[in-house]
């Protein structure tokens, strides 16, 4: 082989290994919002669940439960704020997650003795925008479940046997779909709720 033909080679080699190092550091190299991001999730509370994590130039915080409570820490300021999601009471909450793009989240809260009707409106999704710090109650129902592709809200929809002591009812349910940011698709046709 001529000798400028292997430093032409050894050239073009250390160019590649020049743009994959790059790369590497490009993706290991942390922003300071992320890196205290990543700080604080260390010094959550035993039993905290992360819910969402921004780190974009709008956002810049750390969305958690701690306690059945939703809360946002914002790295840059360092205050933490109880974030009010929803307009009423609930026991406790369900679970969380987020929408595809991540955008928004979901948390599914439970009403318990709350509930006037438990088949009716014992749980609770609600949809948390996180740029507008604005949230909207999806549907409420008894059991509320997340799909790969779809939301599932399972209500009562009728009582086949309105005289009869609460106890002994007998209901009709409905699974209501939704999609994965929270918006009607249609609703199944009609069970026996057992």
């Amino acid at each position: 082989m001529r000798p400028y033909l292997i430093f032409k080679d050894l050239k073009l080699r250390l160019a590649i290994l020049s743009v994959v190092l790059l790369c590497q550091s490009a993706v290991l190299a942390q922003t300071p919002v992320a890196n205290r991001i990543k700080g604080l999730i260390k010094t959550l509370p035993a039993g905290s669940t992360v819910v969402a994590k921004y780190t974009d130039n709008h956002r810049h915080c750390l969305y958690y439960v701690s306690g059945h409570r939703l809360y946002c820490y914002d790295v840059l300021t360092g205050q933490r704020e109880d974030v009010n999601f929803s307009n009423s009471s609930y026991t406790h909450i369900l679970s969380t997650w987020l929408s595809p793009d991540g955008n928004f989240f979901f948390v599914a809260v439970d009403k318990g003795s709350l509930s006037p009707f438990y088949l009716d409106s014992g749980q609770e999704l609600w949809r948390y925008n996180s740029r507008t710090k604005r949230s909207f109650k999806v549907g409420q129902g008894y059991y509320i479940e997340r799909h790969k592709e779809a939301i599932v809200i399972k209500r009562a929809s009728r009582c086949l046997n309105p005289n009869a002591p609460q106890s002994h009812q007998r209901w009709m349910g409905q699974d209501h779909y939704y999609d994965l940011y929270g918006k009607v698709i249609f609703a199944k046709e009609e069970f026996e709720i057992k």
